[in-house]
């Protein structure tokens, strides 16, 4: 037959997609209601289509399969009637028939499985309103490079209102004060329009959901449909990434653990078929993602030990805790919720759980509707810029003393003893005390508020958020990095993180050391030629109590040092101008006044050459940023410098 070009394929391949998508949907529907003529027809006419279009593209593995499917459903019409053993193997066949599609649409010269595999894994769900035509896709790569690109054109704006911003205002120049404002609204309708870019429905996974639940409860001897609502609900394609595996993790805890069996719900007065649904909804800045079931809720003992922590969320997510009655393969080991909430934390969100006794239970997960722009509000500690969530703080106060909340500070606010702490304190960092009538930012979750002291608050700002590089990914407490106008970088804290019950007390505001002058911490020197990893590694250092001092090449950090700079340790990449840092330790080795300090570097370059020549030149110590992590970076600089 004659050739078929590829994009008619991948059209049929949607086509064939979309009907699959449609039959699994219309035997679930089925199985958990009932009788329906009309949907009996409409799952003849998908299997239809997908065989004619099958006979046409000369895929004859898929044209066969969904022929014996029609068959069995043209006697079912013929009945008016689909008996409900009839749908297991129907959807058995509609696993078959998806391999089959995705096996016949791979490129001719891509090896593959033969199609008849016996338990093909679902296809990807394709993104709602791709049906039937060919859509135009952009490389996720490509939409962050184009963000990035945005976000440094705002932030050149910005800079440009810092510095011309009060002349042009004195000028009363119209015309130029216009213009300006015309420049930042088409900056934010581009930004806009990028993070567009990224977002998806959350409909764009949850295809599969349905059905996973109906075999969760198959396997566990009950019965249980999910409802689905709010899929058209936007959110950063990395976060629905991030989300699915968490979700269905909460679908099977909503089967294993809140349904019922069929004979325990009718004692209860409830329908045999437990209700699932998982719905979406926006919430200021945030999306709010909840698994809702009407099953029996936790028991009255964990409702107990709620009301003690103030937080059902804790209770179940702690190591152990399970609301299942006996151990099985699919729940009673207590080891899931704790798993979902660091998933979800570290996505920048939070989890929160409410369960009312024979009613059910409502997992929520409260989430950033985008990981690339953040609003935050920005504060200051010790001259560093610091950037918190705005969706998580209540309110700015002012504290003049502190009370004590079981031992520890606290402030009483709006009648409430409020537990309190040092922004320094609570991220790990040495700094003097606040001021005196410091400002404070008022955290809350649905179960814990904190103040946190800060210098002072610079006001809120939309940063487009920056990665803290392989290095420093996945540091906890942080979420990332953005610049401000002023060019300083502004690390992004976790809320949830500084919302965790305070362990260290935090100096009240103004006051002194009382326990004798403290030898100053060690002086980090780090040394890079680009100024995002130098701000960077000083923001990180200096959170964890170091000093640090920064050179932009080699010969930058040998002049400091030659001339008498307060060094204990050199931080150093490898490859730079001037001077790289091979060379920069050869001189330190060279010179009698330096020859012992300690040198360690950092660098991409992780060959064994690259590794012996280090060792040769005297490196105390060579770390490669794909293999550690910012935990390992500062084991290593601590052990250098005995600290």
């Amino acid at each position: 037959m004659t050739d078929i070009d590829a994009e008619t394929l991948e059209i049929a391949r949607g086509e064939a997609v979309d009907c699959l998508e449609r039959i699994e949907k219309n035997l679930l529907a089925l199985e958990g209601h009932g009788q329906d003529a009309a949907l009996i027809d409409a799952l003849f006419r998908d299997a239809h289509s997908v065989k004619g279009a099958a006979s046409m593209v000369g895929w004859p593995d898929v044209a066969t399969i969904a022929n014996r499917m029609e068959d069995q459903l043209e006697l079912a019409r013929e009945r008016g009637e689909l008996a409900r053993e009839e749908v297991d193997p129907l959807l058995r066949a509609t696993d078959e028939l998806r391999g089959a599609v995705d096996h016949a649409a791979l490129p001719a010269e891509s090896p593959s499985p033969p199609a008849e595999s016996p338990s093909p894994a679902p296809a990807a769900p394709r993104p709602a309103g791709d049906r039937g035509q060919p859509a135009m896709r952009v490389a996720a790569t490509k939409v962050d490079r184009m963000l990035d690109a945005v976000g440094e054109a705002a932030l050149h704006h910005r800079r440009l209102e810092h510095i011309v911003g009060e002349r042009i205002a004195a000028s009363r120049d119209e015309l130029a004060i216009d213009e300006m404002d015309r420049g930042e609204r088409l900056l934010d309708e581009l930004q806009e329009a990028v993070i567009g870019m990224r977002t998806l429905p959350l409909e764009s996974v949850t295809a599969p959901f349905p059905r996973a639940v109906r075999e969760i409860a198959v396997a566990e001897g009950k019965e249980a449909e999910l409802v689905i609502r709010g899929g058209e609900t936007q959110l950063d394609r990395v976060i629905l990434e991030g989300i699915a595996d968490p979700v269905v993790h909460l679908l099977r805890n909503s089967v294993a653990h809140g349904i019922e069996s069929p004979e325990e719900r009718q004692r209860a007065g409830k329908p045999p078929r437990g209700r699932i649904e998982l719905r979406a909804d926006q919430r200021g800045g945030l999306v709010a993602v909840e698994v809702v079931d009407d099953g029996r809720g936790v028991s009255a003992e964990l409702q107990a030990r709620a009301e003690e922590t103030g937080s059902l969320a804790e209770v179940l997510a702690t190591a152990g805790v399970s609301t299942a009655a006996e151990v099985g393969d699919l729940a009673g080991r207590g080891v899931g919720l704790d798993a979902v909430r660091s998933h979800v934390e570290a996505l920048g969100g939070s989890l929160e759980v409410y369960s009312e006794s024979g009613h059910g239970t409502t997992v929520t997960l409260l989430l950033p509707v985008t990981l690339a722009v953040l609003n935050v509000l920005v504060c200051e500690r010790a001259g560093e810029p610091y950037g918190v969530p705005v969706p998580s703080v209540r309110e700015i106060i002012s504290v003049t003393e502190t009370a004590s909340l079981g031992g520890l500070p606290s402030v009483v606010h709006r009648g409430q003893a409020i537990p309190f702490t040092d922004l320094a304190a609570a991220i790990g960092a040495t700094a003097p005390p606040p001021p005196p009538a410091s400002p404070a930012l008022v955290l809350a979750s649905a179960s814990r508020s904190v103040a946190i002291a800060c210098d002072r608050v610079l006001g809120d700002r939309e940063l487009v958020v920056k990665s803290l590089g392989p290095l420093l990914a996945g540091t906890p407490g942080y979420l990332g990095a953005g610049i401000l106008e002023d060019g300083r970088v502004a690390l992004i804290l976790d809320p949830n993180r500084l919302l965790e019950p305070v362990s260290r007390p935090a100096p009240a505001p103004g006051a002194e050391a009382t326990n004798g002058a403290a030898p100053p911490p060690p002086r980090v020197l780090v040394v890079d030629d680009q100024f995002s990893v130098r701000q960077l590694q000083q923001s990180i250092l200096e959170a964890a109590g170091y000093r640090v001092d920064t050179a932009r090449h080699g010969r930058e950090a040998l002049d400091k040092i030659v001339a008498g700079a307060e060094v204990d340790l050199v931080l150093t990449d490898l490859q730079m101008p001037e001077m790289d840092g091979l060379e920069l330790l050869q001189a330190i080795r060279r010179d009698r006044e330096h020859e012992s300090l300690p040198v360690a570097i950092v660098t991409s370059k992780g060959s064994e050459e690259d590794r012996r020549r280090g060792a040769e030149q005297g490196a105390d110590a060579y770390i490669v940023k794909s293999e550690f992590d910012q935990r390992t970076l500062l084991e290593t600089i601590e052990r250098l410098v005995g600290r």
